[in-house]
């Protein structure tokens, strides 16, 4: 696992699989919007970080909310296609209204590829810029990247923190309530196929 000092530790959550997601306050400023900056997701390897935003004004640099959005949609679709079921159709349903009402700057597009790897998925790899996210290539999240359930707790974690920073953004408040809704789909979803 990436090596981080616990006391930059703001929050850890926990998939239902059992995987982890850290997210850090290592080189946050003080007058940025949100206590975090950094996340360690637990990819069943060494871990992966990435860097995270509400909107291009919140930090120099990272993956923004819409962006997430785009991946997290994206995922689910490409899950959708694989194996229908009505928890990843209502996870689709509510990203699609999360993302309408995520009412923030226009970011740069998410452009998807294979990995190399054996996957029932198209692609495995999302990409924005300078950055990239390699997420799990099987359907049950057991391989080495990062599941959606752990995608959509980052988004949900964002938008939560979000909400105490922005208490009167009714765009975020709704944002978030429909990740955390795609989020108890997903976990229903990974539930069901065990």
């Amino acid at each position: 696992m990436i090596d981080v000092n616990e006391a930059d530790i703001v929050v850890t959550r926990h998939t239902s699989e059992g995987r982890t997601v850290l997210f850090t306050s290592t080189d946050v400023l003080p007058d940025w919007p949100i206590r975090w900056w950094g996340v360690i997701a637990d990819t069943g390897g060494d871990g992966f970080g990435l860097l995270v935003r509400r909107d291009e004004g919140a930090a120099p640099e990272g993956w923004t909310a819409r962006q997430l959005l785009a991946v997290a949609r994206a995922r689910m679709v490409a899950a959708n296609r694989r194996r229908s079921s009505p928890a990843t159709a209502a996870a689709i349903t509510r990203l699609d209204l999360a993302g309408a009402g995520c009412r923030i700057a226009r970011d740069d597009p998410v452009t998807f590829e294979p990995a190399g790897v054996a996957s029932p998925y198209p692609w495995t790899i999302a990409r924005c810029g300078e950055f990239h996210l390699p997420l799990c290539p099987d359907p049950e999240g057991l391989e080495e990247g990062i599941t959606p359930e752990q995608l959509l707790i980052v988004l949900d974690q964002l938008l939560h923190d979000a909400t105490g920073t922005f208490p009167h953004a009714r765009d975020v408040w709704a944002c978030r309530r429909h990740v955390a809704a795609a989020l108890a789909a997903e976990v229903r979803r990974v539930s069901a196929t065990d």
